[in-house]
């Protein structure tokens, strides 16, 4: 005979950020908590963001496409959950800027947030050619996380825009860059002159993500600083 159930779960609602669709959550149990510490304590980036994921795909109660979210809807859909589950806050180790020691400060978790611009981002190459770029969707970055390391630095950046790049436009015709190679893709980057390649880099690193800016003083020189915590890693 199987034990009780004997936890009522609360029901909770979020908003995904880039779909604007409005869902609702139950905080995380055991089990799912589990899951989260073993990946974390393999340190396995592609591992933890499974885990990451999977954690928001059993307790989000409506059916939603986990592959198709954006890495930051996972970043802000899982520190929501996480708010529910643990606690509203999460404590943070900061440096000061001056003595370079560490102070903790609380941050409150609902006060984080996912800014979005509202126009369709592109990025002009010259008089003929624009491209029309996307928000990478989590089956990508997965799929790059499982995939080899990359041997350089510009080969994880051109690993990065592959993801991002969406449509290329001129007055006559529109290419959709899921048709092609990624060698074909690869090529393409590579011909690209330095500024170009440079407004496509600064698209990436502009990426919406979680986002917090944090007034603190020292614990230990009283020394006044603002930080700006951005991404999973910085709250967690």
């Amino acid at each position: 005979m199987a034990l009780p159930q004997i936890n009522e779960l609360p029901r909770y609602e979020l908003t995904i950020p880039s779909s604007k669709q409005q869902v609702s959550f139950r905080p995380f149990l055991v089990k799912e908590q589990k899951t989260l510490l073993i990946a974390l304590e393999s340190q396995d980036e592609s591992q933890i963001l499974r885990a990451v994921v999977d954690t928001i795909g059993t307790c989000v109660y409506e059916p939603i496409k986990l592959e198709t979210l954006a890495t930051f809807d996972v970043e802000y859909m899982f520190t929501m959950i996480r708010s529910k589950s643990v606690g509203e806050n999460a404590n943070v180790n900061l440096k000061c800027t001056q003595c370079e020691e560490f102070t903790e400060v609380v941050i409150p978790l609902e006060d984080i947030q996912v800014k979005i611009p509202e126009e369709t981002p592109t990025v002009k190459l010259n008089d003929n050619y624009t491209v029309q770029l996307k928000y990478p969707q989590y089956k990508g970055l997965q799929k790059e996380l499982n995939s080899s390391n990359p041997d350089t630095m510009a080969d994880a950046m051109i690993d990065m825009i592959i993801l991002c790049l969406d449509k290329l436009r001129t007055e006559d015709e529109l290419i959709n860059f899921a048709n092609e190679t990624k060698e074909n893709i690869i090529t393409f980057i590579e011909s690209l002159n330095t500024q170009q390649f440079e407004n496509l880099i600064n698209f990436v690193q502009g990426l919406p993500k979680l986002s917090h800016d944090v007034l603190f003083k020292c614990d230990h020189c009283d020394k006044a600083n603002e930080v700006l915590l951005q991404g999973l890693q910085d709250f967690f």
